[in-house]
Order: C-alpha cells, then structure tokens, then sequence
C-alpha cells in the first residue's frame, strides 16, 4: 500500500464543502471519483481540514492510499484530467510514509478573511 500527499486548490461556489455529503457535491467526492477513474481503485480521501459550502483553498493537503505504485507527475496530470471541468486542481503530490495523516500530522493551518464593505456590485473579487 503507497500512501500518496496532494496539494489541492478549488473554487467552491459550486460545492457543499469539502466533506462527502449524500445529496450535495462536495470536493472530497469530485477528487475520490477521479482518483478510481485512474486507478480503478476506491479510495477514501483524508483532508487536513474541512470547508464549509462556497469556501475556497489555495492548498489544501489530503491523503490517499492505493495499492498501486505511480509516479507523483503521473498522479497530478491524472487526477487533475479526470476532475475536469470542475475548479478543481492537485498542484502537487508526494509519496508519504504510513504514518502521515493529513489532519492529524499537520503543523498549522492558515485562513484568509476577506470582507468587503461596499454598495457596487463584486467583479473581480464575485465568489470571493
């Protein structure tokens, strides 16, 4: 069993959150989808946190096991072709020992606030 680390970024407008929900599309489910497209294998994908619906990550770590043996380029070009076209991307991979845990091994987590106080509409910033 090979243990691999992701880096995720997403756009959650379109999401319940990260965590699976029975009747909502959530962004741990598009990524475990993807994962078996690839590799035929049912995974269950560990996040280092939770988001709630319409939040957004800049880089996300979670987890994965599969019984197969790949290459971390290969994992990232798979994964992000079969997440397509959801705002969802895996900028990076690692091979991990057994022992890491994306939310139990993390060191610190980190959040960006942004509020804005205005009458005009958003244009750059909408959903953001």
């Amino acid at each position: 069993m090979t243990r691999y680390k992701i880096f995720i970024e997403y756009d959650g407008t379109d999401f319940c959150g990260w965590q699976k929900q029975a009747s909502n599309i959530s962004v741990q489910e598009e990524i475990e989808k993807a994962i078996y497209k690839f590799s035929g294998e049912v995974v269950n994908l560990y996040g280092s946190g939770r988001t709630d619906a319409g939040v957004h990550a800049l880089g996300q770590v979670a987890h994965f096991d599969l019984d197969k043996i790949f290459e971390e380029i290969r994992v990232v070009g798979a994964i992000n072709f079969h997440l397509r076209p959801n705002k969802i991307c895996i900028k990076d991979c690692e091979i991990v020992d057994k022992n890491f845990h994306a939310r139990f091994s993390a060191i610190k987590r980190s959040y960006i606030y942004k509020i804005i106080n205005r009458h005009s509409p958003l244009v750059l910033d909408i959903n953001r």
